[in-house]
Parts: C-alpha cells; structure tokens; sequence
C-alpha cells in the first residue's frame, strides 16, 4: 500500500513538473500550420462568435488553433452548441481516443467562450486520467529500485520529474507493457435546431443546403436522389431515398426506400419499402413494411409487413404476408398471417399461425395454434388447448373446454367411435361418430339391398351424458341414390329428427331412439308436398 501511494505520489509530481515546464516554453508561431490543432465548431443559433472561441481555446492551449474540419489520424477539437445553452466538446487523440462533455454556458458569448476554453484545456490535457487507467489495467503500482546501502536517493530532476524513468532490465523482463486505455461508449450529442424556415434541400448527402445536415432537426426536406437528415418535425420527400437519424413526426415518402431510425409519429410512406423502428402512426408501401420497435397504428402493404419480435396494436393488411412478435387488433393477409401472442381477428386466404389467441382465427385453409380462447373457423384447425368452438372440415385439439364441429373433429378428451345401426327406412347403416364436448357429429353410409339403393348421411347433434346414460337429439341429412345406375342425378333427399337413449358401456354403447324422417319434395314428386313418417331406429358404438 505504501509502494502504491508513492506512486501515485510520483504521477502528480510528474504532472506538476509537466505544468510548469509548459508555462515556461514559448508558445509556438501561428505560422507553423503544421503543429496547429483542428477546430471544428457547430455553434448554431447560439450568441458565440467563432473567431472568439477560437482565441479562447488557443489562449488556454498555449498552441495555435485553425478552423478547419477534422484531420484523419491527427489531433482534433469539436465543439457543439445546443439549444438549451449547452456546449458539448470531443477532443479526439492521434491515437483516436475520443473524451468528450458537456456544459452549460453562460448567455454571454465572451464568457461562454471562456468556459469552453477551460473545458477543452481540461479534455486535452487529462494525462492523468490515461495513466491512472495503465496503472488499473496492469494489475501493479510501479515500484522504485531500492537505493543502495548508505546511498541516498538522487534528486529528481525537472527533466528527470517530466519523464517517466526507463524501466531496468529486469523490470521490462516481467513486466508487460501498459496497454492503451480504452474510451467506453457515450450518447450521441443532442441535435441541432435549423433557424427558421428550416427546409433542407439534398442533392446526394452530404451535397445539401446545411452542412451536417444528418445532425439538425428541419421542418422541411426536399431530396432528389439521397437525403439524410437527423430529424424530421414536418414534411419529408426524396424521389429515390430518404434517411430519417431519428424520430419523424409528420409525413415522410420516399418512391424507393423511406428509413426512420427513431419513431414516425404520423405518416410514412413508400413505393417500395418502409423501414422504421418503432411507429405512432400509418405506414403504408407498395411492396414492404420493415418495422423494428413496438407499434401502435396501421400498416399496409402490397405484399408483406413484418414487425419481427415486437409488438403491434392496431391493424396490419397486406397482399401476402403479415408477421409480429405480438399483435392486438386485426391481422389480414391474402396469404399467410403470422403472430405469437394475438388479441383480435386474425384472417387469412390460406394460412393462420399463433402461439396464443384471444379472439377468432379465420383461414381460407388452415388455422393453428398453441392455444386459443375464441373461435377457429376453417377447412382444417389445429391446436393445443380449446377453449371455445373449433368449426371446420377437419378439427384437431389437445384439449378442448367447449366444443368441435366438423365432419372429422379428434381430442384428447373427445372419442371417436365405429357405428352399427339399423332403422326402419334403411335395414343396414354405418358410420364414424366424432363427440368433443356437449356435441357429435356423424358421417356414415347406409345400404337396401331389396331396393338396391345406397345412401350417404351426414349428422349432428347434442351428447348429454346422465351417469352412465345419455341422450343424444339430433338432426340428420342423407341422400338416397340407386345402387344400378349409381352416377346418375336423380337422388331423394331425407331429413331425419331423431333422440336416442343409450348405456355406455366403456367398450360398446348401445343405443335405441325415434324420429320423423322428412321427404323433400321435388318438382317429379306427386303431391308437391309430402308427409312426414316415423322412424325407428337402434344400434351400438363402439369404444
């Protein structure tokens, strides 16, 4: 510990001694351009005076300062006034370390200008900054050769004080060399506001009317091939690209390609694609919506709106394709709608997918998802848990609270069960009965050999299980055609009513019941209307 606080003992010293050294050299000729510091200023609407700031700092520095833009791989000072009467200045190394802050400065422009002096002369000479930071990165404090026996310790010298001394040959043999310290990440400096009537014009960035436009707010920009502008409070537009650093809050078009890298707070807009991070608004292109963030609005596209990871809440359209992390609203898609959690309705011409629904679920074809508090409706649906009506050809659950309807609908908790029955109107039937619920549906064939005709039955109807017992009421359509000619077009139609009574018996469940059986009537029928008979029929399911 006593090592270590000596060595700190010694920096400071050195410090001192590099101070006074520097008060005592005679400050270089301004002439000498090529030792002179690069001064870049953006002092914007701010009462500072740039010749006046330049003395300053050169007064501070004891060097000559030039206003010039930044040198690659030199030395430079940059000093930005904001319109909050705050001053940040970066001072770049050779070695391309950056420090920079911030302050605030008086109104005043002579005191300002010394404040800002005094704040770079502090940048620029942090020397004790860096050496602290080798000493933390080497894990050591530097230690001193001890003097020899009865030997006092030489005087540091004001040379000797202002460099470090050569490491001994031992010292450089297990010691590694300091390595630079590295500059850690800092926010953007704020941006600029453009005076008034702040319209920006842009050939291709950077060719524009205010220089460094991708770091000034405008209220209007008119671009012809690339614009790049920090921020839009107004109206965008460029006939090719249009580069937004930050938020829009207006209108924004551009006929290729429309990029916001904050928020749009109103409308953006595209021929061909928008891109955005989060939107408050309306997007709208021909081909493609690319968002990155949450939003909240309407989207639409002619073919594809992609908010991948992250939340929507409002409505997306598109020609093809819709695609969020999350959605809350109404998803439409001609092709495919795409969502993990989803709130609302979510439609499509041939395919719907979701982790979790609230809502409906409406597909041209095919619905699925992990779970569903709603309704699934289309020719095939398929999910985890139901927890309300599937409705379709062909329905597939894990678990179902509430009901499937549809000509084939299997569940965890449902049954599907082979039938054998005989009724008064048709001595042989079969079919396969599919309960999920409160409720079955049937699909069967039916066959007279004395008549030889054949018929096809489709049923639905209520399951009410009483203990063992149940009752089933339900209505059934069949069509009747001849077992001869079984291609023609001629064909009676039936309508059956019925309630069956039955046991279930886990393996076989008989069953007997009643029921009217209604002829539709067709124009060769004679009368034009006839009665209804009844039916009696009975039989058992199976499993």
């Amino acid at each position: 510990m006593r090592v270590y606080a000596l060595a700190i003992g010694l920096i400071f010293a050195a410090l001192s001694a590099t101070g006074r050294a520097r008060a005592q050299t005679t400050p270089p000729s301004d002439t000498a351009s090529s030792t002179a510091l690069p001064l870049e200023l953006e002092l914007g609407n701010s009462k500072l005076d740039a010749e006046t700031v330049r003395k300053a700092i050169e007064l501070e520095l004891k060097r000559p300062v030039v206003l010039s833009a930044t040198a690659v791989g030199a030395a430079s000072l940059t000093v930005t006034a904001h319109a909050n009467q705050t001053v940040t200045v970066s001072y770049r190394t050779n070695t391309g370390m950056t420090r920079a802050r911030s302050i605030g400065v008086p109104a005043d422009g002579a005191r300002g200008a010394e404040v800002i002096a005094l704040l770079a002369g502090n940048l620029s000479r942090d020397e004790a900054a860096e050496l602290l930071a080798g000493l933390v990165a080497r894990g050591t404090p530097p230690t001193e050769p001890a003097p020899a026996a009865g030997e006092a310790p030489a005087p540091a010298t004001e040379e000797s004080a202002s460099e470090p001394a050569a490491p001994t040959a031992s010292t450089a043999a297990t010691r590694p060399p300091p390595s630079a310290p590295r500059a850690g990440p800092s926010a953007p400096p704020p941006l600029l506001d453009t005076p008034f009537p702040a319209i920006n014009l842009s050939l291709v960035a950077p060719v524009t009317l205010y220089q460094s436009s991708k770091k000034r707010i405008f209220a209007g920009e008119l671009g012809l091939f690339y614009s790049h502008v920090g921020e839009l409070h107004g109206v965008g537009l460029n006939l090719f690209v249009l580069h937004t650093e930050s938020d829009v809050r207006g209108m924004s078009y551009a006929t290729l390609y429309n990029y916001t890298g904050g928020a749009v707070r109103g409308l953006t807009l595209s021929a061909i694609a928008n891109r955005r991070h989060q939107l408050r608004g309306v997007e709208l292109s021909g081909m493609l919506n690319l968002g990155s963030g949450d939003a909240q609005g309407f989207a639409a596209a002619g073919l594809a709106n992609l908010n991948l990871r992250h939340r929507f809440e409002g409505a997306q359209a598109a020609g093809l394709i819709n695609w969020a992390g999350g959605f809350e609203g109404l998803q439409a898609a001609g092709l495919v709608s795409w969502s993990d959690d989803f709130q609302g309705l979510q439609a499509s011409g041939v395919f719907n997918r979701a982790s979790r629904v609230t809502g409906v679920q409406a597909a041209g074809v095919t619905n699925v998802a992990d779970s569903i508090s709603g309704l699934q409706l289309g020719v095939v649906n398929v999910a985890g848990d139901v927890h309300g009506l599937q409705l379709g050809v062909v329905n597939v659950a894990k678990h179902v609270d509430g009901t499937s309807i549809g000509l084939v609908s299997v569940a965890d908790n449902g049954r599907v069960q082979p039938v054998l029955w005989a009724s008064s109107s048709l001595p042989f039937n079969v079919a396969a009965k599919f309960t999920v619920g409160p409720l079955y549906t049937q699909a069967g064939l039916g066959y007279a050999p004395g008549n030889h005709t054949y018929t096809y039955e489709l049923g639905l109807g209520g399951h009410l299980p009483i203990g063992r017992f149940f009752l089933e009421p339900g209505v059934h359509y069949s069509e009747m055609r001849s077992s001869i000619h079984p291609f023609d077009h001629e064909l009676i139609e039936y309508g059956h009513y019925r309630i069956a009574a039955g046991l279930d018996l886990r393996q076989v469940s008989p069953f007997a019941g009643l029921g009217l059986l209604h002829r539709f009537a067709h124009s060769t029928d004679a009368p034009a209307s006839v009665p209804m008979t009844v039916e009696v029929f009975g039989g058992a399911a199976f499993f």
